[in-house]
């Protein structure tokens, strides 16, 4: 799996929320991390748990998730390579939920002590790092509108447009595809439907000619058609100007493409 620089990604994102001099990326390349190799449906963090440190995404995906009634799962969040899945754990605890792998994932654990001395020294960081947990806040609060008030057709076209643009943002999206190994009752649980509308969803999206959908790569065929669908904007991402001027974002890609 290949993740390169531990800290390529985050840096990738944080640039894009504050101006970030030498001296605060040496800052986050001088944090102390241990690095984990997790299997598929691993569980990285439980619910309950009072960590004391941060987990990073280097490659591979993670999923928070809460269950109902000890077994119903609903996955309330994805995270993608430079995603710091528990942020809120430098202040809060213990866990209210648990992360877990998609597939083969690789995390950085990146000790709460250093990270809070690290925001000491910094302002800029600190700002950034605040600027991300109220996106983060704002993702949570599309994925609340997205349960409770969209059909689930928009449910599923809403998350592949989130995960297309979150993905493309850290270079691991091209040409509006995108690999994720998710199973059917991964998305299944993430859009509060069951196995079978999943499904019935997909093949619609794909006789529509909207997306291609194999196993665990999508392709947004249509942008504009499948924002439609799902009520999309992408205001809450706060992805600023370089995303929104990719020439692909509102083209319809080429039946040879």
């Amino acid at each position: 799996m290949e993740i390169g620089r531990p800290y390529s990604r985050l840096l990738q994102r944080l640039e894009k929320l504050n101006t970030l001099s030498a001296h605060d990326r040496q800052l986050i390349a001088e944090l102390p991390l241990t690095v984990a190799n997790f299997s598929a449906n691993e569980e990285v963090v439980r619910h309950g748990e009072s960590p004391s440190r941060c987990t990073l995404v280097l490659g591979g995906f993670l999923y928070g998730h809460k269950r109902v009634n000890g077994s119903r799962r609903q996955i309330t969040s994805f995270f993608v390579p430079g995603d710091i899945a528990d942020l809120h754990t430098l202040h809060l605890a213990p866990l209210d939920h648990s992360l877990s792998t998609l597939g083969p994932a690789v995390v950085a654990f990146m000790p709460h002590a250093a990270f809070r001395e690290m925001l000491d020294r910094s302002p800029q960081l600190a700002e950034a790092f605040w600027r991300d947990t109220f996106i983060r806040l704002a993702i949570l609060r599309e994925w609340v509108t997205n349960l409770g008030r969209r059909d689930a057709i928009a449910r599923v076209a809403h998350v592949i447009c989130e995960l297309a643009l979150r993905l493309q943002r850290v270079d691991l999206a091209q040409d509006l595809c995108f690999s994720i190994p998710w199973t059917q009752t991964d998305l299944a649980d993430a859009c509060g439907i069951s196995n079978v509308h999943a499904n019935r969803v997909v093949q619609e999206l794909r006789r529509l000619g909207l997306v291609e959908w194999d196993s665990r790569k999508v392709r947004i065929r249509d942008w504009d058609a499948v924002t439609k669908i799902a009520d999309f904007s992408d205001e809450y991402l706060q992805l600023g100007g370089p995303a929104k001027r990719d020439p692909l974002l509102g083209q319809k890609v080429s039946e040879h493409a």
